[in-house]
Formats: structure tokens, sequence, C-alpha cells
């Protein structure tokens, strides 16, 4: 700051305008953006006047708050940031997403109304202990969310449906009826039938996902995954590889060259590769590995449909679906009963929730357990476990929107300051910053 003083005699201009250029861009990025303005300084230099810059502390919180938690070190670490929804304004950030946290921070700072939070137990927990008589708001985006994960895991239950019948079969017969007979169970499938059964085994009692962890020598992402899964198939939701989903778009060229006699996968591989293909030879193999223990020639034009395309297709408004599209949906739910209710309450709890409706929840909540889906059923019972919260969030015009880009604008704020922000630095700057 001595060079800024020394150079430019109009210092308290030059501060202000490194000010900005610290809160926007941090350290290095700021410091060469300084050097082309003719500002030189250095990347300490701007962290230190970001730490000098007045705090912001009210006294009383805003009537409208929105809080959402942000990953200081994903997985492991995790802070809370809080709104002021009324006028976009960063209220505070928390260094943790604890009930304790927010609790203490609500008891200092009373005077809030309406809450809008997304459904993590810990923020609705704190909200009832620090001011009982405010309103807590789900966040629809989130509730959205949790709707189109359980249709995926009810479409995953289903997915023998997903194969429209070929011409030498019966209309009604299922994918899992056309499969040959006798085909032995791969390694995969067992390994991931037995994790689930040890999963379950320990959390249906009430084991910690942290204490299964540690007994079972699996990572906790897995874990999680296998104790919140119905079924071992269900587990697999999610964790395909991108590769193998990319094999698809060449279905077409590999099944013609295997009708022309061409069933060498290294071969075929070789010449897709060509085409653009990125992925290995052994996810060729695997692709060609249901047409191979077949026996009969590949199809001209692969007709399943994947389990995300079918969610997608349950799942999205009716005007962003093109012909061919609302004809595949449309044959889906002929073709199973029980996706034809899910897609139902779907549409119903997008009208819901599109029309502000959360009077109608109850009503929802009742056509979703009778459909005796347990996906749906299970996120029922989540959602009784939140009503009024679930209800708010349907009914008022708040919502977490707001709260989500300015989580978005945390990472970037992160990658400014990768390896010299600490919790003080990163907080000020995400107050502070325009």
């Amino acid at each position: 700051m001595e060079l800024v003083r020394f150079f430019f005699p109009h210092a308290p201009v030059a501060v202000g305008a490194l000010e900005k250029v610290a809160l926007a861009l941090a350290g290095r990025p700021g410091a060469r953006l300084a050097a082309h303005l003719s500002i030189p300084t250095s990347a300490n230099s701007l962290l230190r006047i970001v730490r000098k810059l007045p705090d912001k502390r009210g006294e009383a919180a805003p009537r409208v708050l929105g809080i959402d938690d942000f990953a200081l070190e994903k997985g492991h670490v995790y802070g809370t940031i809080i709104l002021d929804m009324e006028t976009g304004e960063r209220v505070e950030v928390l260094p943790d997403r604890t009930a304790e946290t927010l609790t203490a921070w609500l008891r200092a700072h009373p005077g809030a109304e309406i809450v809008c939070r997304d459904r993590a137990s810990a923020y609705a927990e704190a909200v009832r202990t620090a001011c009982p008589d405010a309103i807590q708001a789900a966040d629809r985006f989130h509730l959205w969310k949790n709707l189109c994960e359980a249709v995926e895991k009810c479409v995953a239950t289903h997915r023998s449906c997903l194969a429209e019948p070929t011409e030498d079969a019966p209309a009604d017969a299922t994918a899992a009826e056309q499969e040959v007979p006798g085909r032995p169970e791969g390694m995969r499938v067992i390994r991931r039938r037995e994790r689930h059964a040890a999963v379950h085994a320990l959390y249906d009692k009430g084991v910690p996902i942290q204490a299964i962890t540690v007994a079972l020598g699996l990572d906790c992402k897995t874990v999680r995954r296998y104790a919140h899964a119905a079924t071992p198939e269900d587990a697999t939701l999610g964790t395909g590889s991108r590769r193998y989903g990319q094999v698809h778009g060449y279905s077409p060229y590999l099944h013609r060259r295997w009708n022309e006699g061409c069933t060498d996968a290294a071969r075929l591989h070789a010449e897709i590769t060509e085409l653009g293909f990125t992925g290995s030879r052994r996810t060729v193999r695997r692709h060609l590995q249901e047409i191979r223990a077949s026996g009969k020639p590949a199809p001209d034009k692969p007709k399943t449909l994947t389990v995300r395309t079918a969610t997608w297709l349950i799942t999205s408004h009716p005007d962003n679906l093109d012909e061919c599209s609302t004809l595949k949906l449309k044959k889906l739910l002929s073709r199973c009963p029980e996706l034809d209710a899910v897609a139902a309450c779907v549409r119903s709890f997008a009208a819901m929730m599109t029309d502000r409706r959360g009077s109608d929840l109850a009503d929802w909540l009742t056509n979703a357990e009778d459909t005796q889906m347990k996906p749906l059923q299970s996120l029922a019972r989540g959602l009784r476990q939140d009503f009024k919260a679930v209800t708010a969030g349907l009914t008022l015009e708040w919502s977490s929107g707001k709260v989500e880009g300015n989580v978005n604008r945390v990472k970037r704020i992160k990658r400014d300051g990768y390896g010299r922000a600490g919790f003080d630095l990163l907080r000020l700057q995400i107050l502070l910053a325009g």
C-alpha cells in the first residue's frame, strides 16, 4: 500500500478501487488486474485490505430468512449462509451446519417470521427451538428434486417395462421374459446383493452410517447409497459410467456392423473410436454382451428406454416434449399401469406446486401411498414428517432460489482464494462482495 500512496496523491480513491478488486477477485487474480490498472500491489496486500473492512453484524434478523449449506471441504466440512430474502442481502455466514450453531445465532438475532430452508432436519430443529412462532417454508426446488429421485427409483423397479415388445413376442411380454433363460449372474450383481444385505443387517438395527462404514470397510457414500436403497437394484442409480452411457449413441452403427458379420469387440471399438467415441474397449464388449448371449441378430435400432430417459419423460412438462418423445411416453405408460399411476402423481404434484395449492398436499400424499410404490410411499412419509413446512413451501411465494444463487457465488469465491483463505477471510468476501 506504500506504493499506492507514493504514486497516487489521491490514495483513498486508489484504496477504494483496490477494495472492489480484492472483493471481486481475491488475491492473485486481483493483483494481476491491479497491475493492468496501473495500481501495483501484491496478493497479500489485497487480502489485508479485505480483512480490515468493517464487518456487517446486525442485532435483529430480517423478517424473511433464507438458510442453506455450502461445502467448505466437500464431503467433510460444510458452512451455512443466511440471506435476507426480501432484499437478497447476505446476512451471516456460519462455520458449520449444526443445529446448535444456528440456534445460537437465531437466539442472538430475534425477529425472523418466515424461514426458507431445504429439508435438512438440523435447520428445522434449530428454527423450532430458537423461534417456534416462525413459519418454515420448504424449498420447492428440493421438493421437486426429491420427487424426481423417487420417480427414478420407481422406474428402476419396473425397468422390464422399458423395452418395447418385439415382433415375435406377445404384446404383453416383458423384457425379462424375452431374455435368455439360465443366463448366469455377474460378479457385480452378486457383490451388490451381498453389500446391500450386509449394510441393511446393521442399518435396520439402528446402527449409524459412520459405524457401518468402519465395520464393513466401505466408503461412507457407498454405505449411505445402499442404506437408502430399498433393493440392491436401487443402489445402482446414479452410479453408471458416463462412457457407458456414451456408447448408446453408437448403437445403430454397432448393431449394423454386428449384423454384417463383424462381432469382434476390439475391431468395433477401433471403428467407433475413429467416429469420436472416447470410451474403452471393455465398454464396447459389455455393450454387445447381451446380443452375443442371445444368439439373435442385433436390432436395427435399439428400442429400450434407459431408466433416466424414462424418468425424464415422466417428469418433463408436456409442452417440452416433442412428438416422438410424447409417443414414447404414451407407449410406456400404456404397457405399465404402475408407472402410469406414478406419472399421474407427478402431474398432480406439478399442478399443486405451480398453482400454489399447498392445501391439496394431504390428498396428494394419500394418492401417492395408494400407488403401492415403495419409493413414493417413502417420499410421502418424509413429507408428512415435515408437513407444515412443505405446505408453506407449496403455498407461499417465498422459496430458496436466491440462496441457491449465492451458494454458486461462494463456489467461485472459494476457487479464487484456494489455499490462502481461512474461514474469516472467506466469510468477509461472501458478505461484502457486491
